[in-house]
């Protein structure tokens, strides 16, 4: 199974010799070698070794050649909870710890259907992997190192290259969310480039962007606005018509490949901010957008007021506490940094100070004489005035 460019052991990784996910996969693995690690935690160990980077090794997720049925007896026999999530495609989640960690029986497609395949349960660790989208997504690991590479994903990882598992028209045709992923995945790698052919399959199915759910294309569109290289793939996502399929009413992308750039020198990563730079200052279009990529009603307030930029650039910080007040840090931030103002140091000032709340309220002025309506809220109005010329410092009592 392994390619001769694979390293066929990578034992001594310290994400590898955890204590939870060694006795997981000891129990797994009791009666024969039936479990292995796979997907994101492999390609990312390997990408980490091959180019001597530092990714974080997130959730660990593990294939097995038993059913869900015989996985959640063998573990609950260990003591080990077991959570339904999905038997229905074969997957149990094994909590341990305090963790969780998917486990999923091999499987091929029986036919497809966008997110709802009709699979088949099988114990061939070559048919999984033919199933799976990327080449980079199909490796699997044993617990004591060694890898499992039919489809030469290593390879791709040493190029630095995102490719379609077979015939990419066919696994986009599958499900088009592929598409995102492809994109999302290639700017993840600041190495090698777009795989051409991978490219050219998604440009031809472009249009099946349109007739995913909202749900699906807004996970993946996070994804890939905070990406590595979101300022490369941008670009190359416009040309090509497929940033239109995902974003009718995105009208330009210079403002976004300015903030992101500035971001990157903050430390900073905001996925409504970068949103917003693609998107017209026009609050229906904000609101049409919003919805079909069904954002919380946060995220939509959000970007509409992200929308309105305010015209003080005095970075006093006096100035700054006024600000912050009246339209909060997020929009202070924003606005800042779109405009280019925002250094390391306003930005933790921001972040550190607590917006103070006004010292009276209009129950306070009624137990003081004034009535309930249009004056009371005049009043207010004009004591908070007050306060706030006065940085926030006036006793009102």
């Amino acid at each position: 199974m392994n390619m001769n460019n694979v390293p066929l052991n990578i034992a001594g990784e310290k994400w590898l010799e955890d204590e939870t996910l060694v006795r997981l996969m000891t129990v797994l693995n009791q009666e024969e070698l039936s479990a292995r690690i796979v997907g994101g935690a492999v390609r990312d160990a390997l990408f980490n070794i091959f180019w001597k980077r530092e990714r974080k090794i997130g959730d660990i997720d593990i294939a097995s050649r038993y059913t869900p049925e015989k996985n959640k007896k063998i573990l609950e026999k260990a003591g080990i909870t077991v959570i339904p999530t999905g038997l229905k495609h074969g997957t149990i989640t094994a909590r341990l710890n305090g963790k969780n960690f998917e486990i999923t029986t091999l499987r091929r497609d029986v036919s497809t259907n966008g997110r709802h395949a009709e699979v088949e349960f099988t114990d061939d660790w070559q048919k999984d992997a033919r199933r799976r989208d990327f080449t980079i997504n199909a490796l699997y690991l044993d617990i004591d190192g060694t890898v499992h590479d039919p489809l030469g994903g290593f390879r791709d990882i040493k190029r630095g290259r995102v490719r379609f598992i077979g015939d990419a028209r066919e696994r986009i045709k599958e499900d088009g969310l592929r598409i995102l992923r492809f994109f999302r995945f290639s700017s993840n790698f600041d190495v090698g480039g777009v795989d051409e052919a991978g490219m050219l399959a998604c440009v031809e199915r472009k249009s099946m962007i349109g007739k995913l759910s909202g749900e699906r294309v807004r996970d993946e569109f996070e994804k890939l606005l905070l990406s590595k290289q979101v300022v490369q793939i941008i670009p190359v996502m416009a040309a090509i018509g497929i940033l239109k399929e995902i974003l009718p009413e995105y009208v330009q992308y210079d403002d976004l490949l300015k903030y992101a750039k500035r971001e990157k020198k903050l430390g900073q990563k905001n996925f409504i901010g970068r949103l917003s730079c693609l998107l017209p200052a026009d609050k229906e279009v904000i609101i049409k957008a919003a919805s079909r990529l069904r954002l919380s009603n946060r995220q939509r307030d959000l970007l509409i007021s992200f929308a309105v930029p305010y015209e003080n650039h005095d970075l006093r910080k006096e100035t700054l506490r006024r600000v912050v007040y009246r339209f909060g840090k997020d929009v202070v931030i924003h606005n800042l940094t779109r405009m280019g103002k925002l250094d390391v140091k306003t930005l933790s000032y921001i972040d550190a100070y607590e917006i103070p709340e006004l010292p009276i309220s209009g129950k306070e002025l009624m137990e003081r004489g004034w009535k309930a309506g249009r004056e009371l809220g005049a009043e207010l109005k004009r004591l908070e005035e007050i306060w706030i010329k006065n940085d926030f410092k006036m006793t009102l009592h």
